[in-house]
Order: structure tokens, then sequence, then C-alpha cells
């Protein structure tokens, strides 16, 4: 998914520590399965960093000179 991000000339910003990028693989997972694959409290990061309303919160940013990248 990041690199389908990237091609269209969006990042992920302050996506949170510790935290599994989409499309990333669990070693121990045989059947990735996207969001389920993450844990508890990686789910806790996640949904704390969507919520936030600071400087520090998840957003996705346009960067032109990368699309098509």
């Amino acid at each position: 998914m990041l690199p389908r991000l990237a091609s269209s000339g969006l990042v992920l910003v302050n996506w949170p520590d510790g935290v599994m990028f989409p499309g990333e693989e669990r070693r121990s997972c045989t059947m990735p399965k996207g969001i389920s694959d993450l844990t508890l409290a990686e789910c806790s990061k996640l949904l704390a960093a969507m919520n936030d309303i600071g400087e520090s919160r998840l957003h996705i940013r346009s960067v032109p000179h990368l699309k098509g990248m």
C-alpha cells in the first residue's frame, strides 16, 4: 500500500511507532489479514493517532513531486 500512496504523491505523516505499516506482514502470521494482524496495543496506538487533534495526529499529506515515482 505504501508504494501505491507514494506513486500517487501521498505520504502518511505521524504513523505511530511500533505499529506495522499497511501491507507489512507479521512474521508469525501465515495468512496476513491487514488490520486484523495488529495487536490490541497497536490498534490502540493507531486509533489514538487518528483521534489526536494536535500536531502529532495521523494524516495523509500530498507531496506532488513524488507522484509517478
